[in-house]
């Protein structure tokens, strides 16, 4: 994972919040779709990061966010299963002396690091699971999404929900585990939103339709068939300078 500069990342259109050293890491594969924000938020092993989406804060691991997705502060994505079927679920098993950064020094280290390269096992401890974030998802505060899971375009996460499995579009879920509270919109709604995929566009683009009023903005969206989708800017993550 290398570190960029954050003015580099804002001349391209990616927002990082000030933290120390003015730098933020990156994970070496995906990419970022500008205008976006990173905000504080840390990204692990893969990102796919759509237009005019952000997380304010938290983690988020091999995740895979569309556009105009809002993520509130301290909410976990895909954090990682430790093996269950293993004698042990620590990854001092397995990681070594990755886990922590010592000092050659302190006692025991000579053992310590000759765990790496990690023992002979039959088969890796886990697997690395992508976990899906669709267009215009809102997800609140502290909210915990497990690793593998697919949340559908117009979802709603809850503050604090604990969500074990999938999401349809346009849920409102909550709670822990979460469970669904009702639907955003109709069934007809729901399914012309997912057809005409608005979120193609740039809000410029939508300027003339009127968000507060549903129905009208899905007429509004069906009269723009010659509207050519907007061509977002991409940064891909492994041409990110070290």
């Amino acid at each position: 994972m290398g570190e960029v500069a954050l003015d580099w990342l804002r001349a391209r259109g990616i927002e990082a919040l000030p933290r120390p050293g003015g730098r933020v890491a990156l994970p070496p594969r995906g990419f970022i779709e500008a205008p976006a924000s990173l905000k504080w938020t840390r990204f692990d092993q893969e990102l796919e990061l759509g237009a005019f989406s952000y997380q304010v804060s938290g983690y988020a691991c091999a995740a895979r966010i569309g556009r105009y997705v809002s993520i509130g502060e301290d909410v976990q994505i895909g954090r990682q299963d430790h093996p269950l079927h293993w004698a042990s679920t620590s990854p001092a098993f397995y990681l070594g002396d990755r886990i922590f950064d010592l000092a050659a020094g302190f006692t025991g280290s000579e053992a310590y690091h000759a765990t790496q390269p990690p023992r002979p096992s039959r088969g890796p401890p886990t697997r690395l699971r992508h976990t899906t974030v669709g267009h215009d998802v809102w997800i609140g505060h502290g909210a915990i999404l497990l690793a593998g899971v697919s949340i559908g375009p117009g979802a709603v996460i809850g503050a604090g929900a604990v969500v074990t499995r999938d999401v349809p579009p346009y849920a409102v879920v909550a709670g822990a585990p979460a469970r669904i509270l009702r639907m955003r919109h109709p069934p007809d709604l729901v399914a012309g939103f997912l057809h005409l995929r608005w979120w193609r566009f740039a809000p410029w683009q939508l300027a003339h339709l009127d968000p507060s009023d549903p129905a009208s903005f899905l007429r509004g969206l069906r009269a723009m068939k010659s509207e050519p989708d907007f061509t977002f800017d991409r940064l891909a993550l492994s041409e990110v300078p070290e």
